[in-house]
């Protein structure tokens, strides 16, 4: 068996051809008819063909789940096909199928396996709906062999779905996911499990997405045609009609690496770009879809995932969104470890306007590796003798005097809840600048300076109610593996030393009527905008980083474009913060700037990095205007003679 399986892996080659190879087996003589049929599985999720393990019988399974067995150290459930289909084999199940579904291992107890067979889509059939009832369509598709056998293709999306439950433990996330916002959004999906259709259409359903299915490629291209049809009659582009098609890879008659083929290369569909969402997760698939033209891959089936990666591509509105962002770190910058001192804060400004930043690295004491942004650093050295002060929060440390400047001191481990009681103070001393006020942070150690693309920066995927989830603003990757919490400076003084009240602030004159879009990571500093923005009478939208909020500000931009009216009656003003994850507000201001759809509409920027080389890297970008967080008066003062009056 180990040499009917060799080099599957070289099998992708067949990607893109119409074509597969399908591993056949069979589940022995059914007692109840006396046949044996002949089933089929895509040699693709294949890992591996084995004698049967010893099982170890698990309690509250289903019952086609007969347990576990142990592979190279993984822990593998097993599943009987036979008895899950309900077929009453005259033996025991021998032979098991090593699978791999939507990132998922699992084996297949089988009577027997046959051979590999290849075969075009084309001539994978849909079952006929005798066959679909009786097997409460199990089957997908049904192909003949030169000596007349039929081989079904089992719906395995399916038989998943229902010996894991995963649609009880989905159910959560699919109330949970966040209305798309936008109307008149329209996708056409194709998939050929009805578990997968139904799964799908709850998540488009949640995002508030119109959609049309279709069970195979063929189907779906006929659906497209229909498209082109409407449009031309209506005198309009196919992708004001149909904004997004998601396909399957595996589908009988035309699988989806034809059918994206076929839809890039057809003019009608130009601007409406393709999705491949499929159980088949391994990295040759996904560039194998990647010649195609697709443009962004989701391993099946993860809602939330899906809905990101839906929303992005839809709200971009482009033709070709690359999901497949490769992760790391762009440019490792060398430091002496012995040079202490950072010898010129303006040097770090040298990466704004190019997606760049340079990130200081500490621990706490812990295996953890954080980071703050450099422009916020001023020097780091040993922490000199602290003055204990009265009623402080648990957290500060005391006082410090640096060159004639009496200074904070706040303890990260404290605030961070990862320094031990009885364990030895940190000794090193981080000095940094935040809206003006210059402060100290005690680590355990300084590792180094990286610099890194904001785009490899991201936000985390959680957060909690406590921990130290609250104070992480962003996460990156270094080529060792280490992940790095960048911290959020802004929450941490808000939490330790009390959010500045904000005073009175006149409102606009009654009938002004004001739209400002802002963008800050910070959840602090959006809590204060909104605020503000309240006090003054102004509607408000927002995002939480510059990728978010580019791709927001391009889909009204698209729409104001198609509906006839000028973008400055939505948006009369921009507020940006000058770093974020994904996009900082440097490269956002350019983008915008440089796009006439937003002609007249001022920029603002809004940041903690408040020196001179900063303010004039925003200038460089073209910002209107300049305000260091957070002050309440200068923020409203700085924004009321860019607003109807």
């Amino acid at each position: 068996m180990s040499d009917l399986l060799k080099k599957i892996d070289a099998r992708t080659r067949l990607a893109g051809t119409n074509k597969l190879e399908m591993l056949l087996f069979s589940l022995g003589l059914d007692q109840r008819t006396g046949r044996c049929e002949t089933f089929g599985i895509n040699v693709f999720k294949v890992r591996e063909v084995m004698h049967t393990p010893t099982v170890t019988t698990a309690p509250e399974m289903p019952e086609s789940v007969k347990g576990m067995v142990s592979l190279r150290g993984a822990l593998v459930p097993v599943i009987d096909l036979a008895e899950y289909i309900g077929l009453q084999p005259e033996k025991p199940r021998d032979v098991m199928i090593v699978t791999e579904y939507n990132g998922h291992t699992q084996g297949f107890l089988v009577d027997s396996v046959d051979m590999i067979l290849r075969a075009d889509w084309g001539d994978m059939k849909l079952p006929p709906d005798m066959l679909t009832s009786h097997l409460g369509g199990l089957v997908t598709a049904v192909t003949e062999m030169d000596d007349k056998r039929l081989v079904m293709m089992l719906d395995v999306e399916r038989l998943l779905s229902e010996t894991t439950k995963s649609d009880e433990a989905n159910a959560h996330i699919f109330s949970s996911l966040k209305p798309l916002g936008q109307n008149g959004i329209t996708v056409l999906f194709a998939d050929d499990s009805s578990v997968a259709r139904g799964q799908i259409v709850k998540t488009l359903d949640a995002l508030g997405v119109r959609h049309v299915s279709a069970i195979n490629g063929r189907k779906a291209w006929d659906e497209l045609e229909k498209f082109a049809q409407t449009a031309q009659q209506r005198g309009k582009k196919v992708c004001e009609l149909l904004q997004l098609v998601l396909t399957d890879i595996e589908m009988p008659e035309v699988d989806g690496y034809m059918l994206t083929k076929s839809i890039k290369a057809d003019p009608r569909f130009a601007g409406i770009p393709v999705v491949m969402h499929s159980s088949l997760s391994n990295m040759s698939n996904q560039q194998v879809g990647k010649s195609m033209g697709i443009d962004a891959y989701v391993s099946k089936f993860e809602p939330q995932r899906l809905a990101d990666v839906l929303t992005r591509v839809l709200n971009a509105g482009l033709s070709s969104v690359n999901s497949n962002i490769n992760e790391g770190i762009a440019n490792m910058v060398d430091h002496d470890d012995n040079k202490w001192l950072i010898d010129s804060p303006e040097a770090g400004t040298c990466p704004v306007g190019s997606n760049m930043k340079e990130i200081l690295l500490f621990e706490l004491g812990t295996n953890e590796t954080f980071g703050i942004n450099v422009f916020k650093v001023r020097e780091v050295s040993q922490a000199p003798k602290i003055t204990k002060t009265p009623n402080m929060a648990a957290a500060v440390e005391g006082l410090i005097s640096l060159r004639g400047s009496i200074l904070p001191v706040l303890s990260l481990g404290k605030i961070m809840k990862l320094h031990a009681p009885g364990k030895e103070r940190d000794n090193t001393l981080v000095v940094a600048e935040f809206s003006k006020c210059t402060l100290g942070f005690l680590v355990g150690s300084v590792d180094r300076i990286i610099r890194i693309g904001w785009d490899k920066v991201h936000a985390p995927k959680s957060s909690s109610s406590s921990g130290t989830v609250d104070y992480i603003t962003a996460i990156t990757e270094l080529p060792d593996g280490r992940l790095v919490s960048i911290l959020d400076v802004e929450q941490i003084l808000a939490d330790t030393l009390g959010d500045p009240m904000i005073g009175h602030i006149e409102a606009l004159p009654e009938g002004a009527v004001n739209n400002v879009f802002f963008v800050d990571d910070s959840a602090v500093a959006r809590k204060k905008i909104v605020e503000v923005l309240e006090r003054m009478g102004i509607r408000h939208r927002h995002a939480t980083n510059g990728l978010e909020a580019w791709t927001r500000l391009s889909s009204l931009a698209s729409v104001s474009n198609h509906s006839g009216r000028n973008l400055s009656e939505e948006i009369n003003l921009i507020l940006v913060d000058a770093e974020m994850p994904e996009m900082d507000g440097y490269v956002l201001t350019r983008n915008i700037k440089g796009d006439p759809r937003f002609q007249g509409i001022p920029v603002v920027m809004h940041s903690s990095l408040s020196s001179d080389a900063n303010r004039a890297m925003a200038c460089s970008v073209g910002i209107d205007a300049y305000v260091p967080k957070f002050d309440a008066d200068h923020l409203s003062g700085t924004l009321r003679p860019f607003l109807n009056q």
